[in-house]
């Protein structure tokens, strides 16, 4: 956004919000990013965090489930990427993306015998080969993610869009035990990250991040998340027959959701409620018949919230890539959006089926699986827009999943089963719209003697030698408009948009030339409270 000759105005985002409620999980759930008036005592001052993203620069992953059955959900995708590229680039500010796919095959080292067993995977590299029916990517030699930053695109097609579409079809080889988390994990660097740390991501993904950008991560998967450390021994038989006598179990996905070392934890509604992990035989209660039992569970959380305090799983606990994710931004809360397209985590239901055919299995032995939460393959359809009548797509209960995403106030979850994903896209794309806008202030604000809102701004700059300074800018009424100074004012109000700010939103005008590197700004607003006497409080 550009002001007067010669002065640059660029708007500023809130990086934390003091008290700021914790959004409920919902099939589109995000923070309303607004200020609310607390109603604690008559005066107070609220101290609010700004940061600013040059240019709105948005560093956006996808992490592609390439597991078998994929291929059609991946089509889905496919079919709404240029939907989601314009709803982008339409925003006032577009911003300046990096984009990059990652794939959830990290490998599952095992047996080399059992055909589930993954000794390679692809370690949170980017994967930008063209894909399909695509024939090249028109990317620089050497690129491994998308970026249009500073007006340079790396790619010669024109379209951002059709670059994207070119290599996010990764097709359906990868390995079966999925590590969606650990990919993203790996692919970001992020492992064990301490807040204030620096990434270490694999070497064909470093350039990536931008320490001054706002983070987006995507996700599209049907099974829930299977990572484990790379020590661990869920992938393997451990010198058992492929038969329900291993204490694990068959070596199928059920480990990675219930049996002795399970990730999920749940209430059985037929034994008054009391919690279990998915066992791997039928229990007394279960339904069904004795040739084909069920258990329907419900309430199921990740192992490692269980209020049993059991902690029994094998697999890396989410809140692990949690802190790492969020250790990645001085603000998480506001300075990242993570969004799934998956499988809800309920209905949940455990069915005993006749055993796979394969070595050491033992006819008439029933196996434990989990069924599809939504989808036309076993299970209910419980997305919101009803499946057509040769849309196959179908999901396991993403427990892990759902956990991980709602962990972060910018958020939104929707369904792998929907027929279509346009309106998935589309709000994941308005939601990283309203990250990189302004905030909104909906309380009232005191006035000072001036009669000017009661607020003061510091900015603090970073040149391009890493010198640092901070600096006290003041308002534009004081400064007569001249730059640097800060304004309040109103949105433009947007019809098409229930969530447009009905407050304020604040904006720094800079002079043209400054270092824009990594600046950020900190806001003290005094906000009126009931009761409050002070100037400009009703």
């Amino acid at each position: 956004m550009h002001g007067h000759a010669g002065i640059a105005s660029k708007s500023w985002r809130v990086a934390r919000w003091a008290a700021l409620a914790a959004a409920a999980p919902a099939l589109w759930a995000c923070t309303s990013r607004t200020l609310e008036t607390p109603n604690m005592v008559p005066t107070a001052t609220i101290q609010t965090n700004f940061t600013q993203k040059v240019a709105n620069e948005l560093d956006l992953l996808f992490m592609v489930d390439n597991s078998l059955s994929m291929k059609e959900m991946q089509q889905k995708l496919y079919d709404q990427l240029p939907l989601f590229i314009q709803v982008l680039q339409q925003l006032k500010n577009p911003p300046s993306l990096h984009l990059a796919v990652v794939s959830s095959d990290m490998g599952a080292p095992g047996d080399s015998t059992v055909a589930l067993s993954c000794n390679h995977g692809q370690s949170g590299d980017f994967q930008s080969m063209a894909q399909g029916t695509c024939l090249g990517t028109t990317l620089t030699p050497g690129a491994t993610f998308i970026t249009n930053a500073d007006g340079m695109p790396n790619f010669t097609d024109g379209n951002i869009a059709d670059v994207f579409q070119c290599i996010a079809l990764l097709g359906d080889g990868g390995c079966g035990f999925e590590n969606q988390l650990a990919s993203i994990d790996a692919a970001l660097g992020a492992q064990g990250l301490q807040p204030g740390q620096t990434p270490n991501p694999p070497s064909t993904n470093v350039g990536f991040l931008r320490p001054e950008a706002y983070l987006g991560i995507v996700i599209l998967t049907n099974e829930d998340d299977c990572s484990a450390p790379s020590n661990t021994t869920i992938y393997s038989q451990n010198g058992y027959q492929q038969n329900i006598a291993d204490p694990d179990g068959p070596l199928t996905n059920y480990r990675c959701n219930g049996g002795p070392r399970g990730a999920h934890y749940c209430q059985d509604p037929a034994n008054g409620n009391a919690w279990t992990i998915p066992p791997l035989f039928p229990p007394p209660d279960a339904q069904g018949t004795a040739a084909a039992p069920t258990l329907d569970l419900a309430g199921c959380i990740d192992n490692e919230q269980s209020p049993m305090g059991t902690g029994t799983s094998a697999l890396t606990p989410v809140s692990q890539f949690i802190s790492d994710i969020k250790s990645l931004k001085p603000d998480p809360d506001n300075q990242i959006l993570v969004a799934a397209i998956a499988a809800p985590a309920a209905p949940y239901t455990v069915e005993w089926l006749p055993e796979s055919q394969g070595t050491g299995t033992k006819p008439g032995e029933l196996w434990p699986s989990v069924m599809h939460s939504c989808g036309t393959k076993g299970g209910p359809d419980v997305s919101p827009t009803a499946q057509s009548a040769t849309d196959s797509s179908f999901g396991d209960p993403g427990v892990r999943i759902s956990r991980f995403v709602s962990a972060f106030p910018n958020y939104v979850l929707a369904s792998i089963c929907d027929a279509s994903y346009a309106s998935s896209m589309a709000e994941i794309a308005k939601r990283l719209g309203q990250l990189i806008t302004p905030p909104c202030i909906t309380g009232t604000i005191e006035n000072d003697g001036n009669g000017q809102p009661e607020c003061s701004v510091v900015e603090h700059l970073t040149d391009m030698q890493q010198n640092k300074k901070d600096r006290v800018v003041q308002s534009c009424a004081e400064t007569n408009n001249a730059a640097p100074c800060w304004t309040l004012a109103p949105p433009p109000v947007d019809p098409t948009n229930p969530t447009t700010c009905a407050g304020q939103q604040l904006t720094i005008t800079d002079e043209a030339g400054i270092a824009t590197n990594l600046e950020s700004s900190t806001i003290n607003c005094a906000l009126c409270l009931p009761g409050s006497t002070e100037p400009g409080c009703p």
